[in-house]
């Protein structure tokens, strides 16, 4: 078994291929102990004038977590296929499969000054062509249960249902400005809260809002599973 102590150091520097990975920092506090544990590295690659993304996934046996190291300087719109690929092999059921072991992204807890991790393998990511609320808008059917919320993230700017803007705040102002919008706008209906990524924030800005409203409680609901990341060029109306 090997503990997350092993994980961080091969994580900041992989010695067999000489490429380095910068991992995320954020203050998000999440779970430091991971046992039993297999390592998957996304690293940004440079070639030329590109930049990829270039997943080695190498030995993950179904009977363990998988520790997912992603270079925190990486965008979104180059992890898209690598992650998806991730939660495909995550959620295949092998014979050897016993259940209850996860995918998590590794990170660097600022505030405590550990690596921690944050499970990723429930996500359901639809990607480029809408924004949450004009998807619910062509599909109305879907999570039509639920009282909806929606939250935009920019490279500089975040927004709440399209109008309340929510810049220049704290994460906690922020948490709290939604719980009160979400509050005086309730139904019936439990509150769903949809999170909306620009294909072009880096990884580290994604991780550190992702993290923060997966674990925070919102009024009478949750965050949702399904995030939408969207290009503003070929965004659906």
């Amino acid at each position: 078994m090997k503990i997350l102590y092993l994980f961080i150091l091969s994580a900041l520097f992989i010695s067999c291929n000489k490429k380095e990975i910068k991992i995320p920092v954020n203050d998000n506090p999440g779970i430091n102990e991971v046992w039993d544990n297999s390592k998957i590295y996304i690293l940004m690659s440079v070639n030329e004038k590109d930049t990829l993304a270039k997943l080695k996934i190498g030995q993950t046996i179904s009977t363990t977590h998988w520790l997912t190291a992603v270079d925190r300087r990486l965008r979104l719109k180059q992890l898209v296929a690598p992650i998806k690929k991730i939660i495909t092999k995550r959620q295949k059921k092998s014979i050897h499969y016993q259940g209850g072991k996860h995918a998590y992204f590794s990170y660097v807890d600022s505030i405590n000054k550990k690596v921690a991790f944050i499970d990723f393998d429930s996500l359901q990511i639809i990607a480029d062509f809408y924004l949450s609320k004009t998807y619910f808008k062509k599909y109305p059917k879907s999570d039509e249960k639920f009282n909806k919320f929606h939250l935009t993230v920019n490279e500089n700017s975040l927004t709440l249902n399209d109008s309340i803007s929510l810049n220049n705040q704290s994460k906690e102002q922020i948490h709290q400005q939604i719980w009160n919008y979400m509050a005086e706008n309730t139904s019936e209906k439990p509150g769903r809260l949809y999170l909306n990524f620009n294909r072009n924030i880096t990884f580290n800005r994604f991780l550190d809002y992702y993290i923060f409203f997966k674990t925070k409680p919102i009024p009478k609901g949750k965050t949702s599973n399904t995030i939408f990341i969207f290009n503003t060029k070929d965004i659906r109306k």
